[in-house]
């Protein structure tokens, strides 16, 4: 539902015609004048805001312009102190430099007054040379009186017949011992040159004893390991041979096997055949008790209808001596009934016969269905039979060629053992061979070096030898010359020289220390 609305104005109808009133119009808030004071406050407003506007752009023109001022003042105050700074540095490096200038020219001035101060006069010069002239000639004064003091000792000991005779006594005896010292060391170096052939002899004769016990037991090592491996050679021809005989005899097993599943089929199939002969005669025996019985039945029913013919004759005879019109009546009601009766045995005779078909069929039917129920059983039977028996030979089949697979994994295994064990043999051949040539190649190395050391030690002998004569020739040289310069030392002895035997003798002994 729509609400009217209704118009507001300020007529209103009044109780006659044409009288209409006016309502005044409400008087307003606002002044008469409100429109030109609002224009002028607006004016006022802008020119106000106009003004804030040029005094705030004048205030920060100002502001600028201060700041700017200032940033000059502050760059160009920064800009004093670094000059002053610099010129602050300047001005003292160069203070500096005049002050290391004027120390350097006072040092230059000070050393040359020093090498002024320092050069010789000709006094100088003359006074040190007298002074030096006068150092030479005493240190000349001592070396000479020094010669002369040695000289005059040297005479005394020449004229000292005491010390001469003791001093000669003890070179004597250092002679002696210095010999006897000789003698003992030539007596310990041809012991242990003794020793040492003794030790190479024993050495030699230990090697030759062990490397006659080393190829003993080599050549007993290497019998038995013939004898090893004659005995795997052994051990692998029985298996082999008793693999040959297993296969013989799963072959034989195999061949009894199918020999017997022969017999079996042919059983079967002889069991299947009179089986079959035997449900034949059973159902020929069934047909035959069932036409017997059919037949019987008929002999049955003939013989009752006949005794029923001969009670109806004699009971129309009986009749006919007593009524010729109920004879004739009754003959024809007679008639009629066996008539009705013949007809009513004829259908009992169909309907018998058509019973006896449908017996003839449901016993066919029943002898059909149990012969196909045996024919069903027996296939099934028969199928289970060979299916079993085909899973008999599969499995048999799979065992077969299991045990073909073993053993041709073992052949395949024992020829890779024997070809193994020929590489082995012809690698211990080979290593035996390598071995025998690395023994005589040591041998022979072993010899090289006794023939070596031989000759080194024969070489070493002719050398000791050479040194003994040489020894020899300078004993007797050095024992001539010693005479001489006995003979000489006699005439003018001196105690200042050494005997050469001497000499060679501390050479000697510090060479053997």
């Amino acid at each position: 539902m729509m609400v009217q609305h209704v118009r507001r104005c300020r007529e209103f109808t009044g109780p006659t015609p044409h009288s209409v009133a006016i309502r005044a119009k409400p008087t307003s808030k606002r002044p008469v004048e409100h429109l030109i004071l609002e224009t002028r406050r607006k004016d006022e407003l802008r020119e106000q805001a106009i003004a804030e506007t040029k005094y705030q752009k004048s205030c920060d023109l100002k502001s600028e312009w201060e700041k700017a001022t200032d940033k000059r003042i502050k760059s160009n105050t920064i800009a004093r102190r670094v000059e002053k700074l610099m010129q602050r540095g300047t001005f003292s490096l160069e203070d500096r430099r005049e002050r290391l200038k004027e120390m350097l020219l006072a040092e230059e001035q000070q050393y040359i007054e020093e090498m002024e101060a320092k050069e010789e006069t000709t006094l100088e010069r003359q006074a040190k040379m007298r002074e030096r002239a006068k150092f030479l000639k005493e240190k000349r004064e001592q070396e000479r009186l020094k010669l002369v003091d040695e000289k005059l000792d040297q005479r005394w000991r020449n004229n000292c017949e005491e010390l001469r005779s003791t001093l000669s006594q003890r070179h004597q005896d250092e002679v002696f011992v210095e010999r006897h010292e000789q003698l003992k060391m030539k007596e310990e170096k041809k012991k242990k040159e003794l020793e040492v052939d003794k030790f190479y002899a024993d050495l030699w004769a230990e090697d030759i004893q062990i490397k006659s016990m080393r190829e003993e037991q080599t050549a007993r090592e290497q019998i038995e390991r013939n004898r090893e491996t004659l005995k795997v050679l052994q051990v692998q021809i029985a298996a082999c041979e008793k693999q040959r005989e297993d296969e013989e005899k799963l072959k034989e097993m195999e061949a009894q096997w199918l020999k017997e599943e022969a017999q079996l089929r042919a059983e079967e199939e002889k069991w299947l055949q009179e089986e079959k002969l035997r449900k034949q005669k059973a159902a020929k025996r069934s047909r035959e008790v069932s036409i017997r019985l059919k037949k019987e039945k008929e002999a049955k029913e003939k013989q009752e209808e006949l005794a029923l013919d001969m009670k109806i004759l004699e009971k129309l005879l009986d009749d006919t001596r007593n009524e010729v019109k109920e004879e004739t009546q009754r003959k024809r009601e007679m008639r009629e009934e066996n008539l009705r009766f013949m007809q009513y045995c004829a259908m009992n005779r169909k309907e018998d016969e058509e019973r006896e078909k449908e017996l003839e069929r449901i016993v066919n039917e029943e002898v059909e269905k149990k012969w196909a129920q045996t024919i069903k059983q027996y296939k099934m039977e028969r199928d289970a039979r060979q299916k079993l028996l085909a899973n008999v030979m599969k499995s048999r089949e799979q065992q077969i060629e299991e045990r073909k697979r073993i053993a041709e994994k073992e052949q395949e295994a024992e020829i890779a053992e024997r070809d193994a064990l020929l590489a082995a043999i012809e690698e211990h051949k080979r290593l035996e061979a390598e071995n025998q040539e690395r023994i005589k190649n040591r041998n022979i190395g072993y010899q090289r070096d006794l023939d070596m050391q031989i000759d080194y030690q024969r070489r070493v002998k002719a050398k000791e030898i050479e040194e003994e004569e040489r020894e020899f020739r300078m004993g007797q040289e050095a024992e001539a010359e010693y005479q001489r310069k006995l003979k000489e030392a006699l005439d003018r002895p001196t105690i200042d020289k050494v005997h050469p035997m001497r000499i060679m003798g501390t050479a000697l002994r510090s060479k053997s220390n």
